[in-house]
């Protein structure tokens, strides 16, 4: 009876050390896999967003080269009966993309006074003195360069009321600054097309914000990335982060003058569903390997007090 009683606590006393050990590995397993998955996904989220934050640079890049090709054109030097053709030209080059609303030609004052756009509306005698495009064109040396202006509400043309992106080159004839070609970048068009691609679920969102932090595109920002991200704003690093209830990775984006952030989030309890099913394998893997010991226990204590 002796013996029975001792194997009996013996075994529980082996039930409750290989309970508590099992236990203690796995909140371990499982911590360094939320931590590892967590990762994962930041790492992944930075790549979407480092990959798309580049195409939207080289878009500029290329879009600015080709208005700065433009503001070299004989005609729009001239401003004879070719310069409001070669502008249209230049608009229905860009027509299939719908990312292009048109452009005008001002004169040295900054008076619109050629404008080709998609919609075929003549709308001029508009003075763009006031844009930092503007501003910056007159304080320009030479031609051959471009420059991309703060998101602005347009003022006329096909794009009326709209929010664009500006790209400007100056004119000259010889070394006299003449004006300035404005091209027009519709901003929702742009940032639909590029950063719906970032949306890799459907809880995912993706935003467009200045330098400044204010939102260019998405919704609003959740306060508590509002708060953690406005902190890197200065660094003009890409990074990620993860807030309490989100993760979180950003890009920067260098375009000309402007430097802008692409930010992609999605909800933290997404690592949870990942997570999951590690959690039920491992709980399964421990009361298995549980059991198992404590009937082999249980089974050698009785072979032995049978032997005894």
């Amino acid at each position: 009876m002796t013996w029975h009683r001792l194997s009996t606590r013996t075994a529980w006393l082996g039930l409750i050390l290989i309970a508590g050990l099992g236990t203690v590995f796995y909140l371990v397993l499982a911590r360094g896999a939320k931590i590892s998955i967590t990762q994962q996904l930041l790492q992944r989220r930075q790549t979407i967003a480092r990959a798309e934050a580049a195409s939207l640079v080289a878009f500029f890049q290329d879009f600015g080269d080709s208005v700065a090709v433009l503001a070299r054109l004989g005609s729009l030097e001239s401003r004879d009966a070719e310069t409001l053709q070669d502008m249209e030209v230049f608009v229905e080059q860009w027509r299939d993309s719908d990312l292009v609303g048109g452009v005008v030609l001002t004169d040295r004052s900054g008076v619109v006074r050629f404008n080709a756009n998609v919609s075929g509306t003549p709308d001029i005698g508009a003075s763009l003195a006031d844009r930092d495009y503007f501003v910056w064109a007159r304080s320009q040396s030479g031609e051959g360069e471009h420059f991309v202006g703060q998101p602005v509400v347009s003022r006329l043309g096909a794009t009326k009321g709209q929010v664009i992106v500006p790209v400007a080159s100056p004119v000259y004839q010889g070394n006299i600054f003449v004006g300035v070609v404005v091209a027009s970048v519709k901003l929702q068009p742009l940032t639909e097309r590029y950063l719906e691609l970032m949306k890799i679920a459907d809880t995912t969102q993706t935003y467009l914000v200045d330098e400044g932090g204010d939102l260019l595109y998405g919704g609003s920002l959740p306060d508590e990335v509002s708060d953690d991200f406005k902190n890197t704003l200065t660094a003009s690093e890409e990074g990620a982060l993860r807030t309490r209830e989100h993760l979180v990775a950003y890009a920067p984006v260098k375009v000309a003058s402007q430097n802008w952030f692409l930010i992609i989030t999605s909800p933290a309890d997404r690592v949870i569903d990942l997570t999951t099913p590690f959690y039920v394998r491992e709980a399964a893997v421990l009361l298995f390997t549980s059991l198992t010991l404590v009937l082999f226990g249980i089974i050698a204590a009785r072979e032995s007090q049978k032997s005894s």
